[in-house]
């Protein structure tokens, strides 16, 4: 797929991200007979290839319509081992990759502080973006990267992989067509996170480097490193980089939530509760978590847990949805067919395709930014009530905090390092 040329300095001015490093642009793309032809395929690169962008890189190779041309990575085994790999580039520096004219759209699988500046640069390019869950460190992250994709009016696909399994897609389809009646009460489980890990400044590894650890750290604190600070599962943990299970598991659920139901847009949020964080320790974003929340006039408990979203109806009755399947408080519930001429969920059988047949298309994938931003902000909202023990109420139209408190007000975003300023 072609794009439009544009210079070096276009691209500065249009990201809002300064480098001083020379561009390299490869003079062809390569493929293989399984491929779409080269004048078909929508080219990528990606962004990040810790485990979960391995991951990522295995399963998107597998999907004809697209080419893998370039990689980046802050570890330099990472980087080139994954263009070798792909036949592509390899990069230090994500703001080189995303200057190509060649490239349609990102794949970002970097740690969490890095996901909605790499994608709000990736927009403002035009170019289309999948990007691994949570979204964003702060609420504030969460609504300009929604505004900034629809301004530029390119694709998004949440990492939210559950959306395109068969028992997800029919447990929620089945409660927004009524089959529990109207929803009373929802549970949603997350995996806990923890506390701990050392302080202790060692040396920076060499496959990392100084400049390395500069470009991992990015529009986060500047720290001295330690052991656990660059490697899950600590990058889960430590809150310059993540607000921890919260929103990194809790993404999961939590978009089931979302997707099977709009209850969190019915009327006014509000959280309370309990968890607890360290911060003096490495890991000091929250654990142990027992939200109470009121979505409009439905119950929502959020805890620590294994992963699982219920829905419960007035009538006690319930679905409830896992990633490993769906059970219902009666199994016929289960057989209830889908009803014709009635709106339905969008069907995904390949998470990774239905994002490149998105942008190859002009397709909307099936996790979209619009419902990443709601589940998002629901994870957020825990964490500032939980840090601020006080009771957060929002609005859920207005985007916006009712009656804040100073506290909760300042933690609707966060300071960024220049030049990472969004």
């Amino acid at each position: 797929m072609s794009k439009k040329k544009f210079s070096r300095r276009t691209f500065l001015a249009s990201a809002g991200l300064a480098i001083a490093s020379p561009l390299v642009v490869p003079s062809s793309v390569f493929g293989d007979e399984q491929k779409a032809a080269p004048s078909e395929r929508v080219t990528y690169g990606h962004i990040g290839l810790g485990s979960e962008g391995r991951y990522l890189s295995r399963h998107f190779s597998a999907v004809k319509e697209g080419q893998c041309v370039a990689v980046a990575d802050c570890y330099k085994s990472r980087r080139e081992s994954g263009a070798k790999a792909c036949k592509g580039t390899a990069y230090s520096d994500f703001r080189e990759l995303l200057a190509r004219e060649d490239i349609d759209c990102v794949i970002v699988a970097t740690p969490d502080h890095w996901h909605v500046p790499i994608a709000v640069a990736a927009a403002k390019l035009k170019k289309s973006a999948y990007v691994e869950k949570p979204l964003g460190l702060t609420i504030a992250q969460d609504i300009l990267c929604e505004k900034v994709f629809k301004q530029n009016g390119v694709q998004f696909q949440y990492g939210t992989q559950q959306r395109s399994q068969h028992n997800c897609w029919l447990g929620c389809q089945l409660v927004r067509q009524g089959v529990i009646g109207k929803i009373k009460k929802i549970e949603v489980d997350a995996p806990n996170g923890h506390g701990g890990g050392s302080l202790a400044e060692v040396p920076i590894p060499d496959d990392l480097g100084k400049d390395g650890y500069e470009m991992w750290t990015g529009p986060s604190p500047v720290k001295p490193y330690n052991n656990g600070r660059c490697v899950p599962d600590g990058t889960y943990m430590v809150y310059d980089f993540s607000i921890g299970y919260l929103a990194g598991w809790g993404a999961h659920p939590l978009d089931i939530m979302v997707w099977g139901s709009d209850a969190d847009l019915s009327g006014t949020i509000v959280v309370e509760g309990t968890g607890v964080y360290k911060p003096e320790e490495l890991c000091s974003a929250v654990f142990n978590w027992n939200m109470k929340i009121k979505l409009g006039d439905v119950d929502l408990v959020f805890k620590h847990g294994s992963d699982r979203t219920k829905f419960i109806g007035e009538d006690d009755s319930w679905i409830e949805v896992r990633r490993n399947g769906t059970k219902a408080s009666n199994p016929d519930l289960l057989k209830t067919p889908v009803r014709e001429h009635t709106p339905t969920l969008k069907i995904s059988r390949n998470h990774y395709s239905d994002f490149i047949l998105g942008v190859k298309n002009k397709t909307v994938p099936v996790s979209t930014l619009r419902d990443a931003v709601r589940s998002d902000i629901i994870s957020q909202l825990c964490d500032i009530a939980v840090r601020t023990k006080s009771v957060v109420r929002w609005d859920p139209i207005k985007l916006a905090l009712v009656d804040p408190t100073p506290e909760q007000t300042k933690m609707l975003d966060r300071p960024m390092r220049a030049p990472w300023t969004l």
